[in-house]
């Protein structure tokens, strides 16, 4: 019966104790190898560890609980741990004196973990200056190349603006002197208004009045290439005076435009005429006498431009009718039917900027009418 309580285990179904012969063979029980390598588990085999079957089997069940704990004997103490792993024969002395420490193996994890950590973030450490060392590298780089291109660029502009707009030298006349900027100024525009179509070949003219001679005139002379004018193409008169030698048909209505701008503009006074598409077809239908922008800006800006037919066979009477003409614009142009426009302005950047605003209105007129709108 002893035996029974101290194994701990049944066996379900079995008449008597099962021994854990494991631990049997940790008491000191020596079996020999070739009988250790033949043990199959049966009653024989445990029989012969344990020394012989038991005497007897239990005349059966306990009476009742045991009445107290198991003694020594009963446990198979002798002052160590039992046999069957039961609890030590004393009471522990006291709690811990402070927390329980780790394992000496987990301590050794727990530091060579910490080292994999320290040398990864110094590894990354050092790839992230690496890596701010390259991007720091490769802006400078970027900014000493755009640095070269900007300077390159500016080189290759004035490069350009030479070719385009090559110094022109002065025109010395009778008793005056065109400045070589003048002349310079004539031959951009002639350049600027070939590139926008809004003259083509040597048709078309422009003048302007000299701002260092009061009452002189400067005029491109009849047939020049207004796209490629140099200073052979400028001609000189005095307002007022009939046209000097090379000076086109309409010198008289450029007469009459920049006394009209001057009036305006306090002495100064430019005439740009182009014979701008747009314009010359909107001014060709015979029962139209007035182009009126739709756009905003053409609106506000010229209200209404009125189409003169063409006189140069009654000269004054057409001088007359230009001039109430441009009264309808704010003195700033009239159109000639079939002919183009004359924009007037203080300068020749005035006057060109007033001729293609028109222009693009008309451009706007023209597609809004055929549109149907």
């Amino acid at each position: 019966m002893i035996g029974h309580y101290t194994t701990g285990a049944e066996r379900l179904g079995d008449s008597g104790p099962v021994f854990n012969r494991h631990v049997i063979r940790g008491m000191g029980a020596k079996v020999a190898d070739d009988d250790l390598e033949g043990d199959d588990g049966s009653d024989e085999m445990l029989a012969k560890v344990a020394g012989g079957p038991p005497s007897a089997p239990p005349t059966g069940p306990p009476s009742g609980p045991p009445s107290g704990p198991p003694t020594a004997s009963q446990r198979g103490d002798s002052g160590g741990p039992t046999m069957f792993g039961g609890a030590p024969s004393g009471p522990p002395s006291g709690p811990p004196s402070g927390p329980p420490s780790a394992p000496s193996g987990a301590q050794t994890m727990q530091t060579g973990s910490q080292v994999v950590i320290d040398a990864g973030q110094e590894k990354a450490e050092v790839a992230k200056k690496t890596i701010d060392g390259d991007e720091k590298a490769e802006l400078d780089r970027l900014r000493d190349e755009n640095a070269e291109l900007k300077q390159g660029m500016s080189v290759a502009a004035e490069v350009i603006q030479e070719v385009e707009n090559p110094p022109m030298p002065p025109i010395v006349g009778d008793g005056f002197v065109v400045p070589g900027e003048t002349v310079g100024m004539f031959a951009a525009l002639g350049r600027q208004l070939h590139k926008e179509r809004l003259i083509h070949g040597t048709a078309g003219s422009f003048s302007t009045l000299s701002t260092s001679h009061p009452g002189l005139v400067h005029i491109t002379r009849q047939g020049a290439a207004l796209g490629q004018l140099n200073e052979f193409d400028i001609i000189t008169g005095r307002l007022g005076d009939a046209g000097p030698n090379g000076a086109n048909e309409d010198w008289q209505i450029h007469s009459v435009a920049l006394a009209i701008a001057s009036l305006e503009h306090e002495g100064l006074g430019a005439c740009v005429h182009v014979h701008a598409p747009y314009t010359t077809t909107m001014s060709l239908e015979k029962d139209r006498y007035a182009l009126v922008p739709k756009d905003h800006d053409g609106h506000t800006i010229f209200g209404r431009a009125t189409i003169v037919d063409v006189q140069y066979n009654d000269m004054e009477g057409y001088l007359v009718e230009i001039t109430e003409a441009l009264k309808q614009t704010g003195n700033k142009l009239f159109v000639a039917r079939g002919h183009g426009m004359y924009a007037l302005g203080a300068n020749l950047l005035e006057a060109w900027g007033n001729a293609a605003a028109f222009e693009h209105s008309m451009r706007i007129l023209y597609l809004s009418e055929l549109a149907d709108l």
